[in-house]
């Protein structure tokens, strides 16, 4: 019995030093404290490295979602170590193998720029986010579907023929376009998106985007991008879809895996080409030599993805960090939110992200060593993989700080700042990405997101329905009360 009790109470030791972990990194000053000694200390031993980093960040959960553990979405990361001023680096994860080394990602405003700007960016095409596509069984990736243009090199002249076509066959794309009027889901009226949203707010897991969220979005995306309404048969079908990609991460895979994904992939390729737009963008294709339905395929795929993303990375997560964001002090944020809906949507990108982390991975062309905000000092060699972090690039006080260059006013949210057009959220700074004639990319933003221009279209349509689901909850409270 003594014995028992003892190794009780060794457990609840073992159990109780995690959470007053969580707990102590709540507070500021500990929180900053902490980053320091882990990005001090364990640099030497990766995985432990990443552990302390993860437990660390558990409380922006309730900030960020599940997704808040990452070192992605928590500029105190660099805040904490002065990263800003010491070189704008932070050792992140290898995706060739989690347990040994880093590739060095590129966080100050100046470093992920140089990278976002590079018209000779090399990518490796034969990896896509973080998988080698060789070593996965055939029908994960439909033919035609590789390389993606987030593979591909940016001088690649099949990349600018890919990007050309799609500037003079998808519209939607377009900086200047009239999109269609906002029709929601019929089983989805603002109230319930109101009530879906405070719920995540209470607890934001499992899911990192709510499955009203994902469909919502989609079904206005799909209208957008391709011309096409998902039915409701259809929309859980693409959720699955968009779910492969963790799989793949995972290891997890088959030969059937491969063929239901490809039987997935079919509904959504055969809905776009059945339409008026999908048969347009095949003849134009044709008519410059290309495959039309494996570049259709391929459009579909790429957009789908990464302009999608669904319970992950892309305009679906955007779109629920401003909707999460307005829910918190809808009072403050409605009346911002319609004096100037775009510089709205704007500002949350910039504090909040929602998009993939930056351009991840990418090749480094030359060796070098470099001395970080702790002391430590790690080389980067010629060959490896390298990554930007936009999020914290965004967060950076010489650019978003004011005239003093403060982190907190660069951590402030203020839509309408100063500076508000030279996020790097859309692989680019945005005033920069204007001055291109069409996506294919100029001088000026070599390499810049596809739905830059379409992505904020769809979240003010969205922000709109939202808030009209915050007052007629606050028209039914009055109606209640008299």
């Amino acid at each position: 019995m003594g014995l028992c009790g003892c190794m009780c109470r060794v457990c609840l030791c073992l159990l109780a030093l995690p959470l007053l972990l969580i707990c102590s990194v709540c507070i500021p000053e500990v929180e900053l404290a902490y980053i320091r000694f882990v990005e001090t200390y364990t640099i030497g031993v990766p995985p432990l490295r990443l552990l302390l980093l993860i437990l660390g960040q558990v409380p922006r959960i309730w900030e960020h979602g599940p997704l808040g553990v990452g070192p992605v979405w928590n500029p105190r990361l660099i805040y904490a170590v002065d990263g800003y001023k010491t070189g704008g680096l932070l050792p992140f994860p290898n995706p060739e193998n989690f347990t040994r080394g880093y590739m060095l990602a590129r966080v100050s405003y100046e470093k992920v720029r140089a990278v976002h700007h590079n018209p000779h960016l090399k990518r490796d095409g034969k990896r896509f986010i973080g998988v080698e596509t060789a070593k996965v069984p055939k029908g994960y990736f439909s033919e035609g579907v590789l390389p993606t243009l987030l593979q591909m090199n940016t001088d690649d002249p099949l990349r600018y023929a890919h990007r050309d076509l799609l500037s003079a066959a998808m519209p939607s794309i377009a900086q200047h376009f009239e999109p269609p009027e906002f029709k929601p889901l019929p089983d989805i009226s603002p109230i319930d998106l109101v009530q879906d949203i405070s719920w995540h707010l209470k607890i934001p897991f499992p899911k990192v985007v709510s499955t009203m969220v994902q469909n919502i979005f989609a079904y206005t995306f799909f209208r957008h991008a391709f011309g096409v309404e998902l039915s409701n048969d259809e929309l859980p079908l693409l959720r699955e879809w968009l779910g492969v990609p963790g799989k793949l991460f995972l290891g997890i895979v088959s030969e059937a895996g491969g063929k239901h994904c490809q039987g997935l992939a079919k509904v959504f390729e055969d809905k776009v080409a059945a339409s008026e737009w999908g048969r347009q963008f095949m003849e134009e294709a044709e008519s410059r030599g290309l495959n039309g339905i494996e570049r259709l395929r391929k459009t579909v795929f790429e957009f789908s993805f990464a302009g999608f993303g669904g319970d992950g990375p892309g305009g679906a997560l955007a779109t629920m960090k401003m909707l999460r964001f307005i829910q918190k002090s809808p009072e403050k944020y409605v009346p911002l939110f319609k004096k100037d809906p775009e510089a709205f949507v704007l500002e949350v990108i910039r504090t909040q992200g929602g998009g993939g982390a930056g351009v991840n991975p990418w090749v480094v062309e030359k060796t070098q060593s470099y001395k970080l905000g702790t002391g430590n000092v790690l080389t980067e060699y010629a060959g490896h993989y390298g990554a930007t972090i936009a999020l914290h690039a965004n967060h950076d006080p010489s650019v978003f700080g004011g005239p003093s260059a403060d982190q907190q006013y660069a951590m402030t949210f203020i839509p309408g700042r100063e500076n508000a057009d030279r996020m790097l959220t859309f692989v680019g700074e945005l005033r920069e990405i204007r001055k291109c004639p069409n996506v294919t990319g100029c001088d000026a933003a070599p390499r810049f997101c596809l739905g830059t221009f379409m992505l904020q279209r769809i979240m003010k349509q969205i922000g709109f329905y939202y808030i009209q689901g915050l007052e007629d909850q606050l028209g039914r409270r009055e109606h209640e009360e008299m």
